[in-house]
């Protein structure tokens, strides 16, 4: 192997780790944390949003799917018919999949998601008088898509992760 392919590897290794970690992370600890505080709870999803967290992430998975689609493709030889038909081509490649599916559900479900709770949770903070009914129905109908999210995408991250650890010793 190259020193390009070694770094590549790694760098693809470490930002899947840090992607599966933080989506742990939120998962299990975050969001509920952020449930149980109630309105108060999009609060801390804008101030983690302003901190930049959310994009960080959706960088972080976004490397790390373009680098492993780049490892894939390098291993495979062009993603050759022979490689992907093997039993580590289709392992690897329904983990990139998977991590792919994930990428897409974090962008165009969990961050939206997030963004609005945590302006929401801003807008009632501000605002200095009890949530209405309204709000808090708001508050929990985007709490309630922002869990389900993220179970599925800390689900799909967690398969990938197991594939990819059995795909190159098949």
């Amino acid at each position: 192997m190259t020193a390009t392919i070694l770094s590549i590897r790694v760098l693809h290794v470490l930002l899947g780790a840090l992607w599966v970690g933080a989506v742990a992370i939120t998962a299990l600890f975050l969001d509920p944390t952020v449930r149980e505080m109630g309105p108060e709870g999009g609060r801390m999803m804008g101030i983690l949003q302003r901190r930049g967290f959310q994009r960080t992430i959706l960088i972080v998975a976004t490397l790390t799917v373009l680098t492993g689609v780049w490892l894939l493709w390098r291993l495979s030889g062009g993603f050759s018919s022979s490689f992907m038909g093997s039993r580590a081509g289709v392992v690897l490649s329904t983990g990139g999949l998977l991590g792919t599916i994930a990428l897409l559900i974090g962008a165009h479900v969990v961050t939206p998601t997030g963004k609005r709770l945590g302006a929401l949770g801003a807008r009632l903070a501000e605002a200095g008088t009890p949530p209405s009914p309204e709000d808090l129905a708001d508050v929990a109908r985007l709490q309630r898509r922002l869990t389900v999210a993220l179970r599925i995408v800390a689900t799909l991250v967690s398969v990938t992760v197991a594939l990819m650890a059995l795909g190159p010793h098949l």
